[in-house]
């Protein structure tokens, strides 16, 4: 949050607030305000309100799928109350989905096409990023992966409102012999969050790495 102040020069007050530039280092700057200190102080709230909303809208513009897991990881798989060996599981996960290029696509361009098009990946198998092939994973592991996006995406929406659509529900998991919703706003349909036991974590990081 910008913290301000204001100063009184002969008639009237100023009003002064840092911002960060391009490089990120801490700019002053400073406007005129009026004869009376409390409406400059009203003005002064009011433009560190509007670039506060700013500089979030910019950075919300900005963000990548790879850096919205990051913030997910950090904010609230991390803190959540899951195992750790699942917690564990599921940062490896993250960390194979941003070797993708789905990782690196700004967040607010993500279409279902694009996420169906990972998990087919993923589903199926085929050419990485580095051009090694990959064998199809199998349904846990895939279960694990649609986890990851569902709820980091529903995380994106609420309550960090980086996006206002979650793209996830239309995606389905498929390559098996019946198609799965892998995100539903129903209750009922809801893929439940699997737990893993510490063998499963050891061999699923061996499989990612």
């Amino acid at each position: 949050m910008a913290k301000g102040s204001v100063r009184k020069k002969g008639k009237k007050w100023y009003a002064r607030f840092y911002i960060e530039d391009e490089s990120g280092r801490k700019v002053q700057k400073e406007f005129v305000g009026t004869e009376s200190k409390s409406e400059t102080e009203a003005l002064l709230r009011k433009a560190i309100a509007d670039y506060e909303e700013k500089k979030f809208v910019g950075k919300a513009e900005n963000i990548t799928v790879g850096e919205m897991l990051d913030m997910w990881v950090e904010e609230e798989l991390k803190p959540g109350s899951l195992s750790n060996g699942t917690v564990m599981a599921y940062m490896a996960a993250v960390k194979k989905i941003k070797k993708y290029p789905i990782g690196s696509r700004k967040l607010k361009t993500v279409t279902a096409d694009h996420l169906q098009s990972f998990i087919d990946l993923m589903s199926y198998g085929g050419i990485n990023p580095g051009g090694t092939t990959s064998k199809p994973m199998s349904k846990g592991y895939m279960l694990q992966f649609s986890a990851v996006l569902q709820n980091s995406f529903r995380f994106a929406v609420f309550p960090k409102r980086l996006i206002t659509f979650n793209p996830m529900q239309y995606v389905k998991l498929r390559g098996r012999k019946e198609e799965t919703d892998i995100f539903s706003d129903s209750e009922e349909d809801i893929v439940p969050v699997p737990t893993i036991t510490h063998g499963e974590y050891q061999k699923l990081t061996d499989f990612l790495t």
